[in-house]
């Protein structure tokens, strides 16, 4: 090789490197008045989401984050305390430069209340949450007659009563496949012999369900009530006992 080809070569490498360089010391300056301007410290925190919860109460729990350097803030460790609330199912955090962070919450969302002394709350996966926000303003069915014990009520964990998570697990069911059912129940509760009954809103009427294959009598229960006359509905009875196989025992009402 030519002494003059090697020559072009050490110049396009120093050239190369004093670029190199000179990105380097910029961004650092940059950076570096960022943060002497403020530029980049994190000011604000939006919470998207919020339904039950008012959002400025999660706000509140982050609050000690503010004024750091955006670069520095960990969105997973946010993400994980807001999740310690007992009414968040999942946060998702992400920044947007120079100096926000936008918060996406989902909220559990309740389907029953658990008649105790303090209520408490709890959602399809069986997780209890305390009597917080605007859930008292929701109309939703309460379980009864269960073991009241406050130990099997974690707050912001799943109950360990298995009873109650019979109960949820029959509640999620009515409301993905029956919803109408559930817009018209009014309780669940155990009777004397451990037999789940469903109480209907309307008049009321008592759905005795027994201990066993619920969601076949609740499939039952909603092909009984579609063969019934235009004007008559399930309130038109008393009590409706599924029992035994595969029928209904109706008392009508007088």
């Amino acid at each position: 090789m030519s002494k003059r080809r090697k020559k072009q070569l050490n110049v396009r490498a120093v050239i190369g490197a004093s670029l190199a360089t000179l990105m380097l010391t910029l961004a650092f300056l940059a950076s570096n008045w960022s943060q002497f301007t403020g530029l980049n410290l994190l000011e604000d925190i939006e919470v998207q989401g919020a339904m039950i919860i008012p959002a400025d109460e999660y706000r509140e729990s982050l609050v000690p984050i503010l004024g750091t350097p955006i670069v520095d803030v960990d969105t997973r460790d946010m993400s994980l305390l807001l999740e310690s609330h007992p009414f968040v199912h999942t946060a998702r955090v992400s920044k947007l430069y120079p100096n926000r962070v936008i918060v996406e919450i989902m909220e559990r969302d309740p389907v029953a209340l658990l008649n105790m002394e303090p209520i408490l709350y709890i959602d399809n996966e069986g997780v209890v949450m305390p009597d917080l926000g605007d859930v008292g303003e929701e109309i939703i069915p309460i379980m009864s007659g269960f073991n009241t014990a406050r130990e099997l009520y974690p707050i912001g964990h799943q109950t360990v009563s298995q009873k109650v998570l019979e109960s949820v697990k029959l509640i999620a069911y009515i409301i993905e496949y029956f919803p109408h059912i559930y817009d018209n129940l009014s309780e669940v509760t155990l009777n004397s012999n451990d037999e789940f009954v469903l109480i209907l809103a309307n008049y009321p009427t008592k759905v005795i369900l027994g201990t066993e294959r619920f969601y076949e009598k609740i499939q039952i229960l909603n092909s009984f009530a579609e063969t019934l006359p235009e004007n008559k509905g399930l309130h038109h009875f008393t009590i409706l006992d599924l029992r035994y196989n595969r029928q209904i025992i109706a008392r009508e009402r007088v």
